[in-house]
């Protein structure tokens, strides 16, 4: 009975500090933001939409969510060469609109095919599942654009 008991109590304990550990990793954001990357090269906005936050979701219905996304990205044109600039986690406790929970924010520096440079922000909410969901993009044509841009985690897809 005792070693069940101790048994059980590793388990939990383990499960808790598995728990706890999810979403501290600044490397799956980073993976995350590329597959995102990836999905909107390559058109592929429903996609990215299935796997976004569930209030994202039920706020926004797909075929408006892929116009969205699909006409912010196109404002820049081809990107040649992606690189994270920073990543941000942010607790959000009580904002209208928005669960409670952890976001998180990916700034990368993005060199354009017409040799300029731009800024893409991707925002993130951290699911029950321990994965995370996209919340919002935007891209902006200078750094400056950045504090605004980081109001996309607080309003959802831009």
């Amino acid at each position: 009975m005792i070693f069940k008991l101790a048994a059980v109590c590793a388990l939990t304990m383990s499960a808790t500090l598995a728990a706890a550990a999810q979403g501290n990793s600044a490397d799956e954001l980073l993976n995350d933001a590329e597959r995102i990357f990836q999905q909107f090269d390559s058109n592929r906005y429903a996609e990215v939409w299935q796997d976004a936050a569930p209030f994202i979701k039920g706020k926004i219905p797909q075929d408006q969510f892929v116009k969205t996304m699909s006409d912010a990205r196109h404002t820049l044109g081809a990107v040649t060469r992606r690189g994270w600039s920073s990543v941000t986690r942010i607790q959000s406790i009580g904002v209208s609109g928005m669960p409670d929970g952890l976001y998180a924010n990916v700034d990368s520096t993005s060199t354009l095919a017409n040799g300029h440079t731009a800024f893409e922000l991707l925002s993130f909410q951290l699911g029950a599942d321990g994965q995370w969901h996209l919340t919002g993009y935007t891209p902006r044509l200078t750094q400056a654009q950045a504090q605004g841009a980081e109001s996309a985690v607080r309003a959802g897809a831009k």
